[in-house]
């Protein structure tokens, strides 16, 4: 596959604007996101669309803990549109956009394992006097490594910028980035096709601390740190 260089990460960077999470349970699930993430619901039924300062959530009835979309964000309808030119010039398949939250101009791609990606122009109009909580980037789960990285290298050009791989060498996880940060996306070999987890950037040791006294409030425990990544040098810890 020819290799086109479709996102200039530097000057032109795209950004997880929004995720679509399906739930068996969508009203429960949209509670607990307005609970222990300090989210308003800005509509009464599904989707919900959860919001905060510097994040937005959908959630809408389906298989639960699967994903509906991830959205990324270009800042301006010119940058989209060339992306789009791009990917029709060299043959990927584009489909309508599913996101209430993109304009018309918006457009979606389905990876090899199809999982679907929504690409638009972000509405920057997002509530931001609850707690800080930017969404930052997206991971899944694949038993096919090679065809997912051709994909998200050669064909939407996101950049890898870090992977893991064990002692026999197979390649485990890979980290890329669409923006200036360490990454905006990621996936990990599994033994099947599936959502892993989103993220959210809090921006300071001291707001990791409020966050985690946060969840302790809420009886929400903490699954995995506070800790130290090695692939991005950062802070963080995981709640379910």
């Amino acid at each position: 596959m020819r290799r086109f260089m479709t996102i200039d990460w530097k000057n032109d960077p795209v950004r997880l604007d929004h995720v679509m999470l399906h739930s068996a349970e969508p009203a429960r699930l949209a509670t607990f996101y307005q609970d222990a993430l300090c989210m308003k619901a800005t509509t009464g039924g599904t989707p919900f669309l959860l919001q905060g300062a510097g994040r937005k959530l959908l959630i809408d009835s389906g298989p639960s803990k699967t994903l509906g979309f991830g959205a990324y964000s270009f800042n301006t309808d010119t940058s989209l549109n060339r992306f789009r030119t791009t990917l029709e010039d060299q043959g990927s398949v584009i489909e309508p956009s599913p996101s209430p939250l993109f304009g018309d101009s918006a457009f979606s791609v389905f990876d090899p394992d199809r999982n679907q990606i929504v690409f638009g122009v972000s509405d920057s109009n997002v509530p931001d006097d609850t707690r800080p909580a930017r969404l930052q980037h997206l991971v899944l789960a694949t038993d096919e490594m090679a065809p997912m990285v051709e994909f998200y290298t050669s064909c939407l050009g996101f950049r890898m910028i870090d992977k893991v791989v064990d002692d026999t060498g197979d390649l485990r996880a890979c980290f890329f980035n669409s923006d200036l940060e360490h990454h905006s996306f990621a996936f990990f070999k599994a033994a099947e096709k599936r959502l892993d987890h989103h993220a959210y950037e809090v921006g300071e040791w001291g707001l990791i601390r409020d966050w985690a006294d946060h969840m302790a409030t809420l009886d929400v425990p903490i699954v995995w740190g506070p800790g130290r990544h090695g692939p991005g040098n950062n802070l963080f810890f995981m709640v379910h």
